[in-house]
């Protein structure tokens, strides 16, 4: 038996910045392959565009700052029969990190932070810009590593009123919690194809918080007798809801 083909360096390039035989990369993932990967003219690299497209490219033009690359096959993929959109509730730094890694990793079609009553972080305006690309970087490497053809989209932290009223009708919606009420999600989440889950800080919902996704149509389910840590909620729930989804 032949041992498999080692995969290739992956690289991204936005959609937008696609032409049709030869691609150009340039800032930090040039960067990457010409200074810490070390690859040169000839090497054979993979370019994604996180939106379903994945080429095998041979570098043409290596530069410090500029890395050109010809065309060889090119394949789309198609998006998910299910989109997971998640709102979670701002949380420190490392586990929010560790939070959207996974959410790459499992699939999420979005995440959408929001700022609730008990949320500790609250990072001002040039903070939050930085802290947004760092995120997307790291969000780039997750989806890198695990060979995703799609990158999760990640927005900029919104109150969580104003996150709720901008999810659309239909679909499903969520909101894991620790109630007498709450259902299982493998009552509700067979067959849906859109699924949106609101998932509260350290510390939960307010009741009126909960109140207020309630009248916004969230249904919630509970994840377990145990209560989870912030950011353990957020990835079980969209295991979960992978699973029973897809």
């Amino acid at each position: 038996m032949h041992p498999p083909p080692m995969s290739l360096h992956r690289f991204h390039l936005p959609p937008a910045l696609w032409q049709p035989e030869c691609l150009t990369l340039e800032g930090d993932e040039a960067a990457h392959c010409t200074r810490v990967l070390r690859l040169g003219e000839g090497d054979a690299i993979e370019v994604f565009d996180g939106a379903g497209r994945v080429a095998s490219a041979v570098i043409t033009a290596a530069g410090r700052h500029r890395v050109q690359a010809a065309l060889r096959a090119v394949v789309t993929h198609p998006p998910p029969a299910a989109a997971i959109h998640l709102l979670p509730a701002m949380i420190k730094s490392e586990p929010f990190e560790w939070l959207l890694e996974k959410a790459v990793e499992l699939g999420a079609a979005s995440v959408q932070p929001v700022i609730t009553a008990r949320t500790v972080v609250h990072p001002g305006h040039d903070q939050l810009e930085k802290k947004l690309a760092r995120w997307r970087r790291h969000m780039t490497e997750s989806a890198k590593q695990c060979h995703t053809p799609f990158l999760t989209r990640l927005e900029a932290p919104v109150p969580l009123a104003r996150a709720l009223a901008a999810v659309p009708d239909g679909g499903l919606k969520i909101m894991p919690a620790l109630s007498e009420h709450s259902r299982t999600l493998r009552g509700i989440a067979a067959g849906a194809r859109v699924a949106h889950v609101i998932l509260g800080p350290e510390g939960d919902f307010t009741p009126e918080e909960e109140a207020l996704a309630c009248g916004h149509g969230f249904i919630p389910v509970t994840l377990g007798p145990l209560i989870l840590r912030a950011e353990t909620a957020a990835v079980t729930a969209l295991a979960v809801l992978a699973h029973e989804m897809r």
